[in-house]
C-alpha cells in the first residue's frame, strides 16, 4: 500500500502509563510513494507523524519528520520515530508521506496509518478473587466512559464495560470464570479517577472468583504468572495494583499465614517489576451464615496490618456494603466501593485530598477526672482513631450493636454502651459492665457477618478498619 504503513505502534484504545506528565511512544513503519507520483516525477519523500486531540481535532504535536533508517528505490523505505505525548487524551496519531514533485511548488501529503483512541494516563492491574472479578448480579447505573479502557482477556485493548472478566476469544486462561461474571467496582473506579485527575485510565483484569492466595504466590501460582504476563504485555509500568482477595483463605491454617503470604506476593511482584508498585487493598466484606468467625477476623486484621507494615500498601474498609447473595457485593455497593477506591488512589498517586479509613491507634482507660468532666459514671475505655475527618457517627448507643467485643482471661466483657461526639472527633467511648483483666483483647467488625450498621466517618462514610484481638495491657494501679 502506498503512503505510510505502521509495523510497530500502540494499539487502538491503548492507555500508556504517564511518567512525570507524559509518555514516550516509539513508532516504526515503512513508506512507499504512489505510482502516479512516480510517473509525474518525485524529488523527495519524507514520512511524517503528528498527534491530534480527538475531542476537538486540535493539534497536540504538529507534523514532525520521522527518521529514515533505510531508503530504497522508487522512494520506498523504512523509518522510526519517538514521540513524547503529554498526559491526557484521547489522542489520534496520524502518519503521512510528504512527497515533493519535480514540478515546482507541487507537494502531496499521502495517506498513512493511524492509531485511534489513545490515552496517556494511569494503568492499574486488577487482581484477587470474586468481588474483584465482579460478581454483582443485580442492577445499577454504571455506564462506560470514553476515557476508561480495558485490556480484555482476549489480549486486545477496548472501551471498558461490564463484565470485565468475560473470556470471549480468550483461549485457555488461568483466570477464566466458571460462570458468568457481573458488576465489579472498577468501571466506576476508572470513571471517578479520570474525573478527579484528568488522566485516562487503563484497566487490566486478572482476577478469578474463588482463588486462594496460594494461586497468587510467585513460585507456583498460575494466576501470579498470568498477571505478570499481562503486565509485561501492556508496557510493564503501572500506577498500581487493585487487590481484593481473602474469602478463600478463611480457614484456620490459611488465615494464620495470610499476612506472610500477602507480604511474599507484594515483595515478589515488586522484585519482578523492578520498582515499588503501589498496592491498594480492601478488607473482606462479609459472609452470611459464615462459620469461621475467628478466621475472618484474622484475615481482616492481616489486611489492616499489611498497610501498616509493608511500604506503599493501602487499605479500605468495606463492612458497610450490601450483598447480592451470601458473600458477593451487590452492584450498587461495587459502584460505591469503586468511588471510594478512586478517591484513595487520587490521594496517594496524584496528591488529592486524604481519603483513608479510620484506623485504631490507641486504647486507654478513662480516668476519674475525665469522667467527671464528661459527666460519666462507671467503667469506660477511650479509643483513639487516626484519619477521622470530622467525627465518628454511631447508629445505636447500645453496646451489643456497636461491633466491638472485649475479652479477657475470664471471658467476654460486656459492652453496655458506646458514644462519640464532635468535640472529641477522633475518639469513641465504650462503657464496660465490669473491670477487664490485666491482659485484654479488643476486636471490631471481625466476625464473618459483622455488625450491620458500623460506626462511620461523618465525611468519608468509611467505617473504621476491622481489627481482631488488639492487645490492651492494663498497668497496675
Amino acid at each position: 500500500m502506498h503512503g505510510v504503513n505502521l509495523i510497530s505502534a500502540p494499539e487502538d484504545w491503548e492507555i500508556l502509563q504517564q511518567e512525570k506528565g507524559s509518555a514516550q511512544v516509539k513508532l516504526k513503519g515503512t513508506y512507499q510513494v504512489h505510482p502516479a507520483a512516480i510517473n509525474v516525477g518525485v524529488a523527495q519523500a519524507v514520512p511524517m507523524v503528528r498527534v491530534m486531540r480527538e475531542s476537538d481535532n486540535m493539534t497536540v504535536i504538529p507534523w514532525t519528520m520521522a527518521d529514515v533508517i533505510d531508503a530504497g528505490e522508487n522512494f520506498t523505505g523504512s523509518f522510526e520515530t519517538v514521540l513524547r505525548i503529554p498526559e491526557g487524551g484521547l489522542y489520534r496519531i496520524e502518519t503521512s508521506l510528504e512527497t515533493r514533485s519535480t514540478v515546482p511548488n507541487l507537494t502531496w501529503l499521502y495517506r498513512g496509518d493511524c492509531v485511534l483512541h489513545l490515552g496517556v494516563g494511569d494503568l492499574f492491574i486488577i487482581a484477587g478473587q470474586s468481588n474483584s472479578a465482579g460478581y454483582g448480579r443485580d442492577f445499577c447505573e454504571d455506564p462506560s466512559h470514553i476515557c476508561v479502557h480495558l485490556f480484555r482477556n482476549r489480549g486486545k485493548w477496548d472501551l471498558a464495560s461490564h463484565p470485565m472478566n468475560e473470556s470471549t476469544f480468550g483461549g485457555a486462561l488461568p483466570n477464566e470464570e466458571m460462570g458468568i461474571p457481573g458488576v465489579s467496582p472498577y468501571l466506576t473506579f476508572g470513571r471517578t479517577y479520570y474525573e478527579l485527575t484528568g488522566r485516562p485510565v487503563g484497566l487490566v483484569q486478572t482476577s478469578m472468583g474463588g482463588s486462594p492466595i496460594s494461586r497468587w504466590m510467585p513460585e507456583t501460582g498460575d494466576l501470579y504468572q498470568n498477571m505478570l504476563n499481562r503486565i509485561y504485555m501492556t508496557g510493564g509500568k503501572y500506577a498500581g495494583v487493585l487487590w481484593y482477595q481473602g474469602c478463600s483463605d478463611t480457614e484456620p491454617e490459611q488465615a494464620a499465614q495470610y499476612l506472610k503470604h500477602f507480604r511474599d506476593y507484594a515483595e515478589a511482584l515488586r522484585r519482578d517489576l523492578g520498582y515499588e508498585i503501589p498496592i491498594f487493598t480492601m478488607q473482606l466484606n462479609r459472609q452470611i451464615n459464615g462459620i469461621n468467625d475467628v478466621c475472618w477476623g484474622m484475615v481482616r486484621d492481616a489486611q489492616r496490618r499489611a498497610a501498616l507494615e509493608i511500604p506503599n500498601v493501602h487499605v479500605l474498609s468495606t463492612t458497610n456494603l450490601g450483598l447480592c447473595d451470601g458473600i458477593h457485593n451487590n452492584a450498587p455497593s461495587s459502584v460505591a466501593l469503586g468511588k471510594k477506591l478512586a478517591k484513595q488512589c487520587v490521594h496517594v498517586l496524584a496528591g488529592g485530598e486524604e481519603y483513608e479509613a479510620p484506623s485504631l491507634s490507641t486504647v486507654q482507660r478513662v480516668m476519674e477526672e475525665e469522667k467527671k468532666a464528661m459527666k460519666l459514671t462507671g467503667i469506660w475505655l477511650k479509643l483513639c482513631f487516626d484519619h477521622v475527618k470530622n467525627c465518628l457517627q454511631i447508629a445505636s448507643g447500645l453496646g451489643k450493636d456497636s461491633g466491638f467485643t472485649l475479652e479477657d482471661s475470664e471471658g467476654e466483657v460486656e459492652i453496655l454502651s458506646i458514644r462519640a461526639n464532635r468535640e472529641d472527633r477522633n475518639y469513641v467511648y465504650l462503657e464496660l459492665a465490669r473491670e477487664a483483666g490485666r491482659e485484654t483483647f479488643l476486636s471490631f467488625a471481625w466476625q464473618a457477618d459483622p455488625v450491620k450498621i458500623p460506626v462511620i466517618d461523618e465525611v468519608t462514610f468509611l467505617p473504621p478498619l476491622s481489627f481482631y484481638r488488639y492487645p490492651i495491657l492494663r498497668k497496675e494501679q
